[in-house]
């Protein structure tokens, strides 16, 4: 129930209806299987999934799968330049997630983590290797994470006089 309307959420933020219906528009010999809002990085190899840094300059876009190829903002990565594809079910207190990893024939990979969404499963055109996973916090998320802690428990302890 949270996840279905958090992704609801996310994808009236990311425009994806209108994103999707628009591809659809300028590529009519195209079908566009599954569609998301998505924050999608690169990376240097086969990395596992963290939290990090990292995802904050990561490219916030619609991911499309379409029956040719997979494209998020300007990044075009066709179908068949795919060597691997590994759909991760992750879930947290919030809902479900997913991350789509992929490697392409040139070595090039690419993380993007998304709300979870069956469309992805249900699709035959794209291969994948399917897992549940854990999502690792790197040292940066925690402190991170700590320092936000620390800055509400001062701000709190401030405005009851306590300080």
């Amino acid at each position: 129930m949270i996840s279905n309307l958090q992704k609801a959420v996310v994808d009236l933020f990311y425009g994806v209806n209108r994103a999707k219906k628009n591809y659809q528009r300028l590529n009519p010999s195209e079908k566009v299987l599954a569609a998301d809002g998505a924050k999608g990085i690169k990376t240097q190899g086969d990395k596992a999934i963290e939290t990090g840094a990292q995802w904050i300059g990561a490219k916030r876009a619609v991911v499309m799968l379409t029956d040719q190829r997979i494209k998020c903002g300007d990044w075009n990565i066709p179908l068949d330049m795919i060597k691997t594809a590994n759909l991760l079910k992750i879930g947290s207190l919030f809902g479900q997630g997913q991350i789509l990893k992929i490697q392409t024939n040139d070595s090039q990979y690419y993380q993007f983590g998304m709300q979870f969404n069956s469309a992805w499963i249900n699709q035959d055109v794209l291969p994948l290797a399917m897992e549940e996973a854990k999502l690792k916090v790197s040292t940066f998320s925690w402190i991170v994470r700590v320092l936000a802690v620390g800055y509400i428990v001062y701000r709190l302890l401030g405005a009851f006089d306590i300080l």
